[in-house]
């Protein structure tokens, strides 16, 4: 027990000094001697400079030597099927324009498909520069129809809808129709409703950018010139010059709202939040856009579900547009 303690001790101490040691030259080699005086261990010197620096382990009669090295980019384990098929993965996961930030603006259409809302829906109207969208989309995976140019993405995403209110009001969401109460005082420096969802898209695909894999000839061919396990540049993929441009929807389910109001009131800030369903849907399947060149990425939303329940008015539809501020590819 007492030499398997010793033993890994030495091979932990070994380790970080390797791991420290970025010379070529004076590395050092663990020595680990077992005879009938007991167990001895000790670091010693030695010129690396052409080899890998060995773990040797002494006992009275055998000597055991540990080496490590780097492996070449193609073996016996890695075979051109498994070459190809990282490639393929490589590839498909670079022209997926899915994953990433979007940031954006919200709008809320009426039942006339135009911004501006009724008079007695004014409480209602948008202070359309700060009323945000925020999407992470976290997840991605894509069916190819048998070539990168085209396939079927879908994927998860968490999303944000915050709705400023431009009016200063309360706004009561309670009943059939969505009513306020104007106010003189307190003045609101933030009045808004949001939403938190998570969201799924179910999309088709298309990039203009050709990327042929490599052939077999050319893999043995760049593998005997590779060394350090790393692949040849020019099997790589990047979206240089690559225009994309996916449609299709995109569901969201709604797991919270939160209307929330913040004032000044006897010389203290002052918020009050209400959780609820504050009568509003709690899904969406939006008709969906994403459109770019390179690293690039715009998108639009239009919602086919309305923002309110059935029958609760006004009939309002959520529509939001961005782009990607960062991708995850």
């Amino acid at each position: 027990m007492r030499t398997l303690l010793m033993l890994i001790i030495l091979l932990a101490a070994h380790r970080s000094n390797a791991q420290t040691d970025s010379s070529n030259v004076n590395r050092n080699y663990a020595i680990l001697e077992v005879d009938h005086n007991g167990v001895h261990a000790g670091i010693h010197p030695e010129d690396t400079t052409k080899a890998p620096s060995p773990i040797v382990i002494n006992t009275k009669r055998k000597k055991f030597t540990i080496t490590s090295e780097d492996r070449d980019w193609i073996s016996q384990e890695d075979s051109v099927k498994e070459v190809l098929r990282s490639l393929r993965r490589e590839r498909r996961n670079q022209y997926t324009h899915w994953s990433g930030i979007d940031v954006g603006a919200n709008a809320l259409l009426g039942p006339d498909g135009s911004g501006d809302f009724p008079k007695e829906f004014d409480h209602l109207q948008l202070d359309q520069p700060r009323s945000r969208f925020l999407a992470i989309n976290f997840m991605e995976q894509k069916i190819a129809f048998g070539t990168h140019h085209v396939g079927l993405l879908t994927g998860l995403g968490w999303e944000f809808a915050n709705y400023r209110f431009k009016q200063n009001s309360t706004i009561h969401f309670q009943g059939d129709t969505i009513s306020a109460t104007p106010l003189e005082t307190p003045q609101f420096s933030k009045s808004k409703l949001r939403q938190s969802g998570f969201r799924v898209p179910l999309m088709v695909e298309f990039n203009t950018k050709r990327a042929p894999l490599p052939t077999e000839a050319e893999i043995i061919a760049a593998a005997a010139d590779t060394i350090g396990g790393k692949e040849p540049r020019s099997f790589s993929y990047d979206n240089k010059k690559n225009f994309h441009l996916a449609a299709g929807v995109v569901g969201t389910w709604y797991y919270d709202s939160m209307y929330k109001q913040k004032y000044r009131m006897e010389g203290e800030e002052r918020k009050d939040v209400d959780k609820g369903d504050h009568r509003l849907l709690p899904y969406r399947l939006a008709a969906s856009v994403r459109v770019g060149y390179g690293s690039l990425n715009l998108f639009a939303e239009y919602a086919l579900t309305s923002l309110f329940k059935a029958k609760v008015m006004p009939e309002l539809t959520p529509v939001n547009v961005g782009l990607t501020i960062i991708g995850f590819n």
